[in-house]
């Protein structure tokens, strides 16, 4: 077969194919006809690749763009398309863009080449991911006038980290003060040029050329010191609002803590307790603390689990999972993390459905953790658009992926 022509898998079939020319392939991409997850066959790799796979064919300068709200839709843009879109505001800086040099999603934020020079992007206070890009100089200005506190969060693209402001003193208020005014000593008087009056007199007169100014200096006269009155410190009188409003949010704050523990860790690591993993540390609450049809559970990586027990543990987690307190029912989503804020989700019929599999091998129950589980963003470990060929290719590399953050070297 020429190396200009390629087979394309024909989507919707099991095994029908259809060979075209390069040319006619690109063209395809660049009018959308064929998609960035069509397979095509690689005779280098001997295994189906998808588009996006092959930077060789995908158009010169443009990226693609995952759209919000869609399983696996995606668009491909021209980077000044994408570079506008930002600028307007029409594209946020958590939008997911394909990278075909580390083979996978990432943020817009991790493209500083994408962002428009001295703009920085601003964490909304109270969201989980919304973002907001402002210029530097509304953000110094935001500071100054204390709409922006020291603790907002800004993404810092050298460090490819989230900072505090404090953390960024080119963006803080200068401190320094206007040095203290001078003040002109007096020229002394030569002591050569003084002499007394009398010689038991108090004053003395200053002697100089007929020319100089005379000078009379007078004795100190001696100063009575009273006594000091000691520094009585009052309280006023009445409350001050701002104490009892500190007050009631530390209540409430440990209020919601207690409610956390009460209605979801303690059941959770209660039932654990009466399984084979009992010595495993696990901790859980509703979704950020205060939305109950999520819970959140924390599974910090730990030797007691390994690769090869993970798929066992996750079937007994999901069977000690209790139901909702507030309904009564499973969870409407269940969020597991190695850390503090969520990296897979998994609906919590799933989930539920996954507790009743202690009858299955580990075989099926693996299947159906990858085939069901996504990551934070939303997409599926393993994309339901691949065909089986291609989905046991590059299952064992997502298996590992995905068990890294739970598991620790012994």
């Amino acid at each position: 077969m020429p190396d200009t022509n390629l087979i394309l898998h024909v989507k919707g079939t099991e095994a029908q194919t259809a060979e075209f020319p390069k040319e006619v392939v690109r063209a395809g991409i660049s009018t959308g006809e064929i998609t960035h997850s069509q397979l095509i066959w690689s005779k280098a790799d001997n295994a189906w690749k998808q588009v996006r796979e092959l930077p060789d064919l995908l158009p010169g300068e443009r990226l693609i763009l995952h759209v919000k709200g869609t399983e696996a839709q995606t668009t491909e843009l021209a980077k000044e398309a994408i570079r506008a879109g930002v600028s307007q505001g029409q594209i946020t800086h958590s939008q997911l863009i394909w990278s075909t040099a580390d083979n996978s999603w990432k943020p817009l934020r991790e493209w500083p080449d994408l962002l428009p020079g001295e703009r920085l992007i601003l964490h909304v206070k109270g969201t989980e991911s919304e973002t907001s890009e402002l210029p530097k100089q509304a953000i110094r200005s935001g500071i100054s006038k204390g709409e922006i506190t020291h603790s907002q969060l800004i993404w810092s693209p050298a460090e490819n980290a989230w900072k505090q402001v404090r953390e960024l003193p080119d963006l803080l208020p200068s401190q320094k003060l206007a040095p203290a005014p001078s003040r002109a000593a007096p020229e002394p008087t030569p002591a050569d040029a003084i002499i007394p009056e009398s010689p038991t007199g108090p004053v003395v007169r200053a002697t100089a050329p007929a020319a100089a100014p005379r000078v009379r200096v007078a004795a100190a006269a001696p100063v009575a010191v009273r006594p000091r009155k000691s520094l009585e410190i009052k309280e006023l009188g009445g409350s001050n609002p701002l104490k009892w409003i500190c007050i009631g949010l530390g209540t409430l704050i440990l209020l919601i803590i207690g409610a956390n523990f009460l209605l979801v860790d303690q059941p959770l690591r209660s039932n654990l307790a009466q399984t084979a993993y009992a010595d495993v540390s696990v901790h859980a609450h509703f979704g950020a603390f205060m939305q109950p049809n999520v819970i959140v559970i924390h599974i910090p990586a730990s030797t007691k689990i390994t690769p090869d027990k993970l798929v066992d543990f996750l079937v007994t987690l999901a069977h000690s999972t209790p139901q909702n307190p507030i309904t009564g029912d499973y969870f409407d989503r269940v969020a597991l993390t190695s850390g503090w804020t969520a990296q897979f989700t998994i609906a919590g019929n799933r989930w539920k459905e996954l507790g009743d599999m202690a009858q299955e091998d580990d075989t099926q129950r693996k299947d159906f953790i990858m085939s069901q589980m996504a990551d934070a963003g939303g997409q599926p470990l393993i994309q339901p658009t691949l065909n089986e060929a291609a989905k046991d290719a590059i299952s064992d590399q997502v298996w590992a992926a995905f068990a890294a953050p739970f598991t620790a070297k012994r």
